[in-house]
């Protein structure tokens, strides 16, 4: 969520709506994309007794062909007047035209939060097939560059070639600066990248998780930054047959001694998992010898997509997950979210235990071969409800925005108390 709108301190989230229907790996999407507005002046709810303001309103909706997914990054040039320092992406994709989707965007969101219908959409490019999240590319990775880095590929049949595609919004015409970091080979579906220093030579690497063809191979791997904008980037592998979709990197610690984390969710293994070196230590990554793999939870069923961040505000990171169960446990099979407290020593047994809280579950998606719940995001609801200093000297916990996915909806997760590790199970509300 962003503050797109100074002045009132009004915050934007834009939320992508559809539900899939799956059959034999062909997907329907209905075509809505949605924008909502939080403000401070909605309905009111309790938290400890406390009158504070509850779910988002709708201020508009725009009629998209097959959203997909929905993010807005920040330029880094401060001198921008504020509004202007914003802009929207979104990507899209038709699963029955074999033939690339567009990506799209909107530059200063925040100056037309009240004239949603008239936005100024414009196509970023249009090369992908099946572009995923479009995620930062920061001015520090390639030299002249600052924007995003496009994912694409999925396993649905002729869109199964992804891509990583760079592309820099400070250009006249960006879709002109395209590259390919992920060039050198083709067989793969991206979701994320990340940025960071693999190789300990000052530049920030694309660390990224990919998969083909499902259950035949995963990989999480890492592309060398070759300190200019050219395509087909140098791959180096981390591990195989883990990794395909979603993860954050962490800073653990062990008997005392730091480690470098990747926490994952494994798609199509079905597991969260736990993936580190010891900090500094020779040759990093680059040797397998150096990673330590650990299994979180492989009783969750299918993750997903995660956040890492301290949601009881104690002073610890927590892990949150998203997951989909495929068994059926209740009559049905459905979606949970849940909080991991990280341990104090993440590989001993004593005390290493990642203790897991289930803040919302029964998300039901709609069809066979489908899931929910999908993508998280924290956020307050105003300004004024994030600055307020509780007695304690604590702030108030942070809610949940959670996507539906395949059931269509999109859900507001509220904490019911600010109080410390107190994983109660959050208030669950959705759109109709």
């Amino acid at each position: 969520m962003s503050y797109l709108d100074k002045e009132s301190h009004l915050g934007l989230l834009v939320v992508t709506v559809f539900q899939f229907n799956v059959h034999n790996a062909i997907i329907m999407k209905s075509h809505e994309f949605l924008v909502v507005l939080l403000s401070v002046n909605t309905f009111k709810c309790l938290v400890d007794g406390q009158s504070v303001p509850t779910l988002p309103r709708l201020i508009g909706d725009i009629s998209v062909a097959a959203p997909a997914f929905a993010d807005i990054h920040e330029s880094s040039d401060s001198s921008l007047p504020y509004a202007e320092r914003f802009t929207l992406y979104l990507s899209t994709f038709k699963p029955f035209q074999i033939k690339t989707d567009p990506v799209l965007y909107v530059r200063s969101p925040g100056r037309y939060l009240y004239n949603v219908t008239n936005w100024p959409i414009d196509i970023l490019a249009n090369s992908a097939l099946w572009p995923n999240n479009p995620d930062l590319l920061p001015k520090s990775v390639v030299p002249g560059y600052e924007g995003i880095v496009q994912p694409s590929g999925f396993l649905v049949p002729g869109k199964t070639k992804g891509q990583l595609q760079l592309y820099n919004m400070n250009a006249a015409i960006p879709s002109e600066t395209e590259i390919n970091i992920a060039s050198s080979d083709a067989n793969y579906s991206y979701h994320r990248t990340i940025w960071k220093d693999m190789d300990d030579d000052g530049d920030l690497d694309a660390v990224t998780a990919r998969f083909h063809n499902t259950v035949e191979e995963q990989n999480f791997l890492w592309l060398e930054n070759p300190g200019q904008a050219v395509p087909g980037w140098t791959q180096h592998t981390i591990y195989n047959q883990g990794p395909d979709v979603h993860f954050r990197n962490i800073q653990l610690n062990s008997s005392g001694l730091p480690f470098d984390c990747f926490i994952a969710g494994e798609l199509w293994n079905e597991r969260a998992t736990l993936y580190c070196i010891p900090l500094d230590t020779k040759s990093g990554w680059n040797d397998p010898e150096n990673i330590i793999m650990r299994i979180i939870d492989d009783t969750v069923g299918q993750t997903f997509d995660m956040l890492l961040e301290d949601f009881d505000n104690d002073g610890r990171i927590d892990f949150l997950l998203t997951s989909f169960d495929d068994r059926i446990r209740i009559g049905v099979k459905s979606g949970s979210v849940y909080i991991y407290e990280i341990p104090d020593d993440v590989f001993f047994t004593i005390n290493g235990t990642w203790v897991r809280h289930v803040i919302a579950d029964s998300f039901v998606p709609g069809g066979s071969n489908t899931m929910s719940p999908g993508t998280p995001q924290s956020f307050y609801p105003s300004a004024a409800y994030a600055n307020e200093i509780l007695p304690d000297g604590r702030n108030h916990r942070k809610w949940i925005l959670v996507s539906g996915d395949d059931d269509g909806k999109i859900y507001v997760l509220r904490p019911t108390t600010d109080a410390a590790n107190d994983f109660t199970p959050y208030e669950k509300n959705h759109s109709n």
